[in-house]
């Protein structure tokens, strides 16, 4: 009995560890040559989700063996350097032994297009952190751009205005072959490159340049995908006509131009709109510094920067078009980068220019809560602004040897601007009661010049992580500005007419900066998991700010300076500051932590009265991140953030004005620094096979002595405001997201919410006053894509607002707003295109809001491709068929609700040309 049951045991023990024992064997051959590949990558992965299980280097005869898997279904990947890669899918059970035989794989120089297209699965690898996709393996039609091979990778989503968001989080860079391309447009790249051109699509979160250097996380990453660019790509050249008129005098022409010679690359780029295409985003200005140290902003590494207020009074425009109003724009630019002697050297130039004019009208409605009334505002406004601008920037790197660099940097431009702006306002108590009228006037003119250099040297030295770097940076900014101000004020008393204020003055400012700063960083390694990193910077700003305020003379000329609405202010800031961190970096765990000090002396002297201000104050950075990989694209994150903010000039000591009689600002020099933290945890997790992911995260940010307003408005609707400081103010922002692939529909599926919750303090004439303010989101979304057939997106959105301040519980705002949206593109025989999209908006009417503003946009069009791979386009296009587009936006601050209404372009009809022409090949370009 014994021996039997022994028997049995063993048996029964043979038979477990036979069911560990599933194998696979094989061999890799070149089946050009014949030759077998050793070191090739064989690796194995879950078919269910593409996580890598067991991997090994084949032979030096090209063989392998892979022993002691489990059962179940696999993938088996095969790659090797300047070949294709080999997908095959298996099913091991207890008992296989998977004989592969003898495995052939192809040069990809001869690798045919259809093998490419077959091999679905092999179009996805996994490189670390990097996702990258084999563009040839997802089919588009002739002469479709890189927007729209973006579109149908996996994971991978584009909207209307042509943001991309890839596996749950925003595109924040995309680079060709590495570089930026015009900088800081994406959509130039993404909407005038060719798909054929593209032979990888690399997705990967790109470290700041400081990280990438040192090899130690600072935390600072942003989702970037760059374009590798086929090497027979790169000899010659290629481009884009578009030419379109349209009814109402409406009109669109843009041209690009592309030539690629080995790694030179020229580009240039025209536009003329009145469409609102202005093709770049021209908001440069925060990038030179600023013209009058108004406000001063941290930076979560701790770097402090002084900057203006954004549309200078008297300039009156920041130069920007937002969608409101009706643009006139002209845009060109020329890019030129290239790579020579083994890539020691690097030149990156760019150089633009625009024109651009935009008219605009508004009608604003406002609801402001007051402890003791409502008061409702209204006013209309029109204003015409134009301004040309002209930047040029250029990037000169230098490799002195293999372990140390020196890089410069050159940024420089001049704007030229004018407005002209008149308004009209009243406000009224609930019952409609006038209290006070206002008319105002303005015309102004401004210019502004900007220089900005940098000069950065790294040196690594030959214990790998130990590194030092200097960075020496400067700006300068001049600005010029004058207005002419005309405004009359009228105030009103139990009905009747009391008091008239009238402003008729000519306002000259002028302004100049001067900042240079020092940085500099040290990187120890402890070991090969962990570094420390040391930092001091130095910074000097330099500002002097003046304005004068003329009144009419006898002779009526504006001569008569008025002292009290003039000044000639200097600012002189100095900052010390010192850093310690310390990174721990493991494949699964990374670690970040940081401290960072500022000490900053502060000097303000009015030059006009002699009066001098001067303050002294310390600001503390500290932050954490803890990054816990549980898989390719699969990951858990947990940050903090902590910073101080010191009040501004102007909540400190304002600049006496009279631009705006109803609404007065007055200082307060007893300001405390504001420390704000911030905690975020967020979940992603993404399978590239299944084409699925799901997303969530969660931020907390509250601040201690936020700088928040009290407000004393009397009974006449006039107001008075100051700066305080207030605890209690906090936000919780809240993102869910999941998506999925229905593969028998061939239909992508999203839902998500993006939601947040808000608490603010302010003071209401002198009584405390809590606001909760509520924004709940839910999205629902729909994807299918047909190669050569049909493209359709629909999209349903809801929204919740609500607001309530404590000083009247009763008087609650609340309000929902919908969103319908669904767009067809069928591609039809005879070349034949035809599309139509509809975006319907519903926005109930409320109490204060009194009409509900549906609306429902319809555009249609239908083109005709002819010529040598549909290289011209013939198109006819009809925007707002319905004629029912409306500018309109609703929102919330403290105890103020504001619906604004503006002009925005409305229906029209266009008849566009394209011609997409290109020439490749030639001789290679010479290294």
């Amino acid at each position: 009995m014994k021996k039997i049951l022994l028997f049995l045991t063993l048996l029964c023990l043979a038979q477990g560890l036979h069911a560990q024992h599933a194998v696979i064997r094989g061999q890799v051959t070149d089946t050009l040559n014949r030759n077998h590949l050793p070191n090739a990558v064989v690796a194995v992965l879950r078919a269910k989700d593409s996580i890598l299980y067991k991997f090994q280097r084949t032979t030096a005869d090209g063989k392998f063996e892979l022993k002691n898997l489990q059962p179940g279904n696999y993938l088996v990947s095969i790659s090797y350097p300047k070949f294709a890669d080999y997908v095959e899918p298996v099913t091991l059970d207890s008992s296989t032994v998977k004989e592969m035989g003898n495995i052939g794989v192809i040069q990809k120089s001869k690798l045919l297009q259809e093998v490419v297209i077959k091999q679905q699965v092999a179009a996805i690898r996994f490189k670390g952190d990097t996702t990258e996709f084999n563009a040839d393996s997802f089919k588009t039609a002739a002469n479709a751009n890189v927007e729209d091979l973006l579109k149908i990778l996996p994971g991978i989503q584009v909207d209307s205005k042509g943001q991309i968001t890839a596996m749950g989080q925003t595109v924040k860079k995309v680079l060709v072959d590495g570089e930026e391309f015009f900088g800081d447009d994406p959509t130039l790249v993404t909407k005038n490159l060719r798909a054929d051109m593209v032979d990888k699509v690399q997705l990967f979160d790109k470290s700041s340049d400081q990280a990438a250097f040192t090899g130690v996380d600072d935390g600072n990453k942003s989702r970037t995908i760059n374009i590798k660019l086929k090497e027979d790509k790169k000899r010659g050249y290629f481009g884009k006509i578009d030419v379109g008129g349209a009814t109402e005098g409406y009109f669109n022409t843009e041209l690009m131009f592309n030539l690629f010679r080995g790694k030179k690359k020229f580009a240039a780029y025209g536009i003329a709109s009145n469409l609102g295409k202005t093709g770049l985003n021209w908001d440069e200005r925060d990038r030179f510094g600023s013209s009058n140290a108004e406000n001063m902003s941290v930076e979560d590494n701790g770097d402090m920067y002084f900057y203006g207020s954004g549309d200078d009074d008297l300039g009156g425009w920041g130069g920007r078009f937002d969608g409101q109003g009706f643009p006139l724009s002209q845009n060109a630019g020329v890019h030129y980068e290239d790579k020579w002697n083994e890539d020691k050297h690097r030149v990156n130039l760019n150089a633009k220019a625009m024109h651009l004019g935009v008219e605009q009208w508004s009608q604003n409605l406002n609801q402001t809560v007051l402890n003791n009334q409502v008061q409702i505002t209204k006013d209309t406004s029109s204003s015409k602004n134009s301004t040309s601008r002209m930047t040029a920037s250029g990037i000169y790197e230098l490799k002195l040897d293999t372990l140390s660099s020196v890089k410069f940097t050159v940024k420089g431009g001049k704007d030229n601007s004018s407005s002209l702006s008149q308004s009209h306002g009243t406000v009224t108590d609930d019952e409609g009661n006038l209290l006070n009228e206002s008319h105002n006037r303005r015309a102004g003119n401004g210019d502004r010049n900007y220089f900005s250099t940098e000069m950065l040297w790294r040196q690594k030295f030959k214990k790998i992580g130990r590194t030092v770097s200097l960075s020496i940076a400067q700006n300068y900014n001049k600005d010029n500005n004058t207005a002419l101000q005309e405004s009359e004020v009228d105030v009103y008393k139990t009905g009747k007419l009391d008091t008239t204020m009238m402003v008729d003055q000519h306002k000259i400012s002028n302004s100049e900066l001067f900042h240079l700063s020092g940085t500099a960083t040290y990187t120890e390694p402890l070991s090969k998991k962990s570094s420390m990193v040391f930092t001091y910077g130095l910074d000097v700003n330099n500002n002097q700010s003046g304005r004068s305020s003329y009144n009419k003379d006898a002779g009526g000329k504006y001569t008569d300076l008025d002292s009290l609405y003039s000044n000639d202010f200097a600012y002189n800031v100095m900052t010390n500051k010192g850093g310690l961190g310390y990174s721990y970096n493991t494949k699964k765990v990374k670690f970040s932590a940081n401290a960072i000090a500022g000490s900053t002396n502060y000097t303000q002297e009015n030059m006009f009265t002699g009066n001098l201000w001067k303050r002294s104050f310390v600001n503390y950075y500290p932050n954490a991140r803890f990054v816990y990989s549980m898989g390719p694209q699969r990951s858990l994150r947990f940050s903090y953030n902590g910073y101080s903010r010191q009040p501004s000039v102007q909540q400190l000591q304002p600049l006496v004005s009279n631009d705006n009689q109803i609404n007065i600002f007055v200082g307060n020099p007893d300001l405390r620094p504001a420390f704000n933290s911030n905690f975020s945890i967020g979940y992603g997790d993404y399978q590239v096979m299944k084409e699925r992911g799901m997303w969530a995260w969660l931020s907390f940010n509250m601040t201690n002595n936020d700088f928040s307003t009290s407000t004393i408005t009397d009974a006449s609707g006039r107001s008075k405001t100051t700066t305080v400081n207030v605890n209690g103010n906090s936000t919780i922002y809240l993102n869910l997201s999941y998506n999925w692939k229905v593969k028998p529909l061939n239909t992508r599926f999203d839902i998500s919410t993006n939601s947040n919750y808000r608490k603010t303090t302010n003071f209401v004439n002198l009584q405390e006053n809590h606001t909760n303010a509520a924004n709940l989101n839910l999205r629902i979304g729909a994807n299918t894509y047909k190669e050569k057939k049909y493209e359709q997106y629909f999209s349903f959105s809801a929204n919740y607002n609500s607001s309530v301040s404590s000083i009247q519980k009763s008087l609650t705002t609340s309000y929902m707003t919908y969103s319908l949206y669904e767009s067809l593109t069928l591609r039809l025989p005879y070349h034949f295109e035809v599309n139509s999209n509809i975006d319907y908006s519903i926005r109930p009417k409320t109490d204060l809001f009194t009409t509900n503003n549906n609306q429902a946009i319809w555009g249609a069009s239908v083109a005709k491709k002819f010529g040598k791979e549909d290289a011209f386009q013939v198109r006819a296009s009809v925007e707002d068929i319905l004629q029912q587009r409306l500018g309109i936006n609703r929102f919330s601050t403290a105890n103020v609700v504001t619906q604004q209404t503006y002009g925005i372009i409305g229906r029209y009809a266009m008849l566009s040309f394209v011609w997409n022409f290109k020439k490749f090949g030639g001789a290679p370009a010479a290294k």
